[in-house]
């Protein structure tokens, strides 16, 4: 199952194991299910745990070095804009990015992600909570 992850499952993950966040990193880890991400999630999570705590930095290299995600492209200005009316460009742009990678699942624990103006879409796709995703994959 290939899962696209929103920058705050990966940092949560990261900060915390004991979390849904940070089972879907462990099954990502265990070859369960395939984590896809974009560039800019990627620098996303960079740039937030370089200004958060340190010691979490080695966590992110581990995840990076053995177990990496798939990375896409970013999406065009074409893919964003749809979703602009929904979202915030920079959230426009991580949606755009997960429905491009044709994953089965988006993943992420911000609200407006959730909203009834996206789900009212018919997205190739499933927008759900770490905590969801955990429950369905048991």
């Amino acid at each position: 199952m290939r899962i696209f992850l929103d920058s705050n499952v990966i940092i949560s993950g990261i900060y915390s194991k004991a979390g849904p966040p940070g089972k879907i990193l462990d099954m990502h880890m265990d070859g369960r299910i395939q984590i896809v991400v974009c560039k800019f999630v990627i620098e996303e999570v960079i740039r937030n745990i370089k200004g958060g705590k340190s010691k979490d930095i080695p966590a992110l290299y581990a995840l990076l070095s053995n177990a990496p995600p798939l990375v896409t492209f970013d999406p065009g200005k074409n893919e964003i804009l749809p979703w602009a009316k929904y979202l915030s460009y920079e959230d426009a742009i991580i949606l755009a990015a997960a429905i491009s990678a044709r994953v089965d699942c988006f993943i992420s624990g911000d609200r407006h992600f959730h909203s009834t103006g996206l789900k009212s879409h018919k997205l190739n796709l499933k927008i759900m909570t770490p905590v969801e995703f955990v429950a369905a994959f048991k």
